[in-house]
C-alpha cells in the first residue's frame, strides 16, 4: 500500500496532531521535504542516502512515514542514547500525536542482556571470589523482578564490576533453544517480541553481526524487513569493518578454557585431562606477549584436539569443541589474511589482541546488506564532505543511491562564533603541551567552563586534563577517570558550569541542548594514526585504484569526524557558543581552505579577545 504523502505532510502542519502534542513545536519545511523523501524512498523500495543536518528533525521525518507505513521495518541506530530515546520517548509520543498503532520492539545485543543460566552457573560454582559473589548475588535479586532483563535498568555497570561475563552469553556461550533457562531468557524473549513487532529498534551492531553470518544457535537472528531505516550512518563503515574481520584475545581464549573447565568439573572423572589442558593453557598465556600467532598455534592445536577428544560426552563439550574450532579457524585467518583483508596486532603483554578487517567496507556491505530486496533510508547530520557524498559512497558501496541534502536552520552567524588561533605549535615543538593547555585555559575562562574539550588521543588527554582539574575553579571531568561515560555526561548536563574533557566516544551520539554546553573546544584536526595498518592498507588500495590516498582517505575521514566534533555544539534555535580548533596547520597546510569549507558557517577568528567580546554580548 502506498503511503500518502499529503497525509504525511499535513502531519507537520503546525495545527496538526504533533505540533498540538509537543510543546514549542517549530514547523521546519526541510523536515517536511525530507519526510516525504523518505516515504518515496520507502514505496520504491529503493536507497536514500540523505544529509539532514542538525536541527532538521531527522528523527521525526522518519518516524512519521515509518508509523503510517504498512510494511515492516527496522530502525537502527548507532549510539544507545538514541535507541532508548525513539522507543521511550519518540515513539510513543508520535503514535499518541498522530493516533497510530504500530507495535514497537526494542531489540539489543547480547552484552545487554542478562543470561539466568550463567548467572546461576556462576553462583554454584567454587570458582567465583567472594568479591564477585556479592555483586552476583544482587544481580539474582534483582532478576526476581525485572521486566525484561535488560542491563540497562540494573544500577550498577555489571562489566565495571567485573561480573559482566558471568551473568551475560557471547553467541559462542549461548546455548540456544538447547539451554536449561530457554523459555525465560530475557534475550529469547525480546527476540520473540521482536518478531511479532511492526516496527523494531536495534543498533549497527546487531545488523551487521546478522548480515555477517552469525546466526543460527550461536547468532543475533534479525527477521526480514521490507524497510531500513539506518541512522548515524556515518558510523556503519567502522562497524562493519569490526564484524565482518576477526579479533582474537587472551580474554576469549581464557573464557572458552573456563567454559570447559566447568562443564568438566560437573563429569567429575577428568582430573587427568584437566591438568593436561591447565599446563597447556598455563604455556600459551605465558607466551602471548612475546610470540607470533604462528608459534602459539601449536599450543592452542594442543588445546582444541583435547577438548574435541572430549566431544561425545555430552552436547555442551560438542559446542565447547565447536568453539574450539572457530578460534583454529581465527588463527588460521589472522596468520594468513585472505585476499582483500588485512591483519594486525595492538596492545602490549595481557592487553595484546589480534585482528583481521576488510580493506574496504563497501564491497562487503553490498554484497551482505544493500543485496537484500528491501528500502534503505541511510540518514547522518555528517554523509558530506566538502559538499560531495563521495567518500560515503564509496566507504558505504553504494554508488547508485539517491542523494539527498537537507542544511540546518540554525542562525550560526548570529548564535556561534569559530576561533582558529594561529600562534598554537606542533605536539612536535610542545611535547608537553604547555601551550595547548594555557590556551585551552583562556578559552575556558572566557566562556567560564561549560566546555567539551575534545582530544584527538588519549596522551593528550590525560596530560592536560588533570593540569586544568588543578588550575580552573569549576568541576573538570575527566573521561576514564571521573566515572563511566554516562555518569560524567549526566554530571555535566546538570552542573552548569563543568568542563568535560574526552576523546572519540564523545565526540559524537552526544546531545547537551542549553547554556550546559557553550563552548567544544578541539585540540588538533583529528587524522587517523598514520601508522594504523588498516588505513595503511586503505591507503595503498585507493592509490592502485589511481587516487590520492591523503586527499580521498586520510583529509576526508578527519573532516568528517570534524564535522562530528562540531555539531556539539549548537543543539536548538536558543544556544550560541564558540567552537575553537587549536591545530595551526589550518593556516600552514594546503588543507586549511578545505576544512574551513566544512564547518558551520559561524564567523572565524584568530583573536581570543574577540572569543572573550562573543561572551560578554551572549551572557
Amino acid at each position: 500500500m502506498s503511503l500518502d504523502i499529503e497525509r504525511i505532510r499535513g502531519d507537520f502542519d503546525p495545527g496538526a496532531g504533533i505540533g498540538r502534542e509537543f510543546p514549542g513545536y517549530i514547523y521546519r519545511d526541510e523536515q517536511v521535504k525530507l519526510a516525504c523523501e523518505i516515504a518515496d524512498a520507502m514505496d520504491r523500495g529503493s536507497v536514500l542516502l540523505a544529509e539532514a543536518e542538525t536541527g532538521t528533525g531527522k528523527t521525526m521525518a522518519y518516524l512519521v512515514p515509518a508509523l503510517h507505513s504498512r510494511d515492516r521495518i527496522l530502525i537502527s541506530t548507532h549510539t544507545r542514547a538514541l535507541q532508548d530515546q525513539l522507543v521511550h520517548r519518540d515513539f510513543p509520543a508520535v503514535k499518541k500525536a498522530l493516533g497510530l498503532k504500530r507495535r514497537i520492539a526494542l531489540l539489543k545485543g547480547r552484552a545487554n542482556y542478562l543470561c539466568p543460566h550463567r548467572m546461576e552457573k556462576s553462583l554454584t560454582s567454587g570458582r567465583v571470589e567472594l568479591w564477585a559473589q556479592k555483586w552476583l548475588l544482587k544481580v539474582r535479586d534483582w532478576a526476581e523482578t525485572t521486566f525484561d532483563g535488560d542491563l540497562a535498568g540494573f544500577p550498577f555497570d555489571v562489566f565495571e564490576k567485573g561480573i559482566g561475563p558471568q551473568v551475560t552469553a557471547t553467541a559462542e556461550q549461548c546455548g540456544g533453544a538447547k539451554c536449561p533457562e530457554y523459555e525465560r531468557c530475557p534475550l529469547m524473549k525480546a527476540r520473540k517480541k521482536a518478531q511479532e513487532a511492526d516496527i523494531v529498534v536495534t543498533n549497527h551492531s546487531l545488523l551487521l553481526a546478522d548480515a555477517a553470518l552469525k546466526s543460527g544457535d550461536f547468532g543475533e537472528v534479525l527477521p526480514h524487513f521490507d524497510v531500513y531505516i539506518l541512522d548515524e550512518a556515518h558510523a556503519i563503515p567502522d562497524v562493519a569493518s569490526q564484524h565482518f574481520g576477526v579479533q582474537l584475545t587472551r580474554l576469549r581464549i581464557i573464557q572458552w578454557f573456563n567454559d570447559l573447565q566447568a562443564l568438566l568439573d560437573e563429569l567429575g572423572d577428568e582430573m587427568e585431562l584437566k591438568a593436561v589442558l591447565a599446563d597447556a593453557l598455563k604455556r600459551l598465556l605465558e607466551a602471548w606477549p612475546k610470540s607470533t600467532l604462528a608459534e602459539l598455534l601449536p599450543v592452542w592445536q594442543e588445546l582444541q584436539q583435547a577438548a574435541e577428544s572430549r566431544a561425545e560426552r555430552s552436547e555442551e563439550l560438542t559446542k565447547i569443541a565447536d568453539r574450539a574450532v572457530q578460534i583454529g579457524r581465527d588463527f588460521d585467518l589472522l596468520i594468513t589474511p585472505a585476499a582483500g583483508f588485512v591483519g594486525w596486532s595492538e596492545g602490549e603483554g595481557e592487553n595484546l589482541r589480534y585482528l583481521l578487517a576488510p580493506v574496504e567496507t563497501g564491497p562487503v556491505l553490498a554484497e551482505h546488506l544493500w543485496e537484500r530486496p528491501a528500502a534503505f533510508v541511510l540518514l547522518s547530520a555528517t554523509l558530506r564532505v566538502s559538499e560531495r557524498f563521495d567518500y560515503a559512497r564509496t566507504r558505504l558501496g553504494l554508488s547508485d543511491a539517491a542523494e539527498a541534502f537537507h542544511p540546518s536552520p540554525f542562525d550560526y552567524g548570529r548564535q556561534a562564533l569559530i576561533y582558529l588561533p594561529k600562534h598554537i605549535p606542533d605536539y612536535r615543538n610542545d611535547p608537553e603541551l604547555r601551550r595547548l593547555t594555557d590556551e585551552i585555559e583562556s578559552l575556558l575562562r572566557a566562556s567560564q567552563g561549560r566546555a567539551f574539550v575534545l582530544f584527538t588521543s588519549w596522551q593528550a588527554l590525560n596530560r592536560v586534563g588533570p593540569v586544568l582539574e588543578g588550575r580552573l575553579p569549576w568541576n573538570v571531568l575527566i573521561q576514564g577517570k571521573s566515572g563511566s561515560r554516562d555518569a560524567i555526561l549526566e554530571t555535566f548536563r546538570t552542573d552548569t558550569h563543568s568542563v568535560l574533557c574526552g576523546t572519540r566516544s564523545f565526540w559524537e551520539g552526544v546531545d547537551v541542548p542549553g547554556e550546559a554546553l557553550s563552548m567544544v573546544i578541539i585540540d588538533r584536526m583529528p587524522f587517523a594514526p598514520p601508522n594504523d595498518p588498516l588505513l595503511q592498507a586503505r591507503l595503498k588500495r585507493c592509490e592502485e585504484q589511481g587516487g590520492n590516498g591523503f586527499r580521498d582517505i586520510q583529509l576526508s575521514e578527519a573532516i568528517a569526524v570534524l564535522r562530528q566534533g562540531a555539531g556539539r555544539l549548537i543543539r536548538s534555535v536558543s544556544d550560541y557558543g564558540v567552537m575553537a580548533i587549536l591545530d595551526s596547520r589550518l593556516y600552514q597546510k594546503s588543507y586549511g581552505r578545505e576544512v574551513a569549507r566544512n564547518l558551520p558557517p559561524a564567523p572565524i577568528t584568530a583573536d581570543i579577545d574577540e572569543v572573550r567580546s562573543f561572551y560578554r554580548r551572549a551572557l
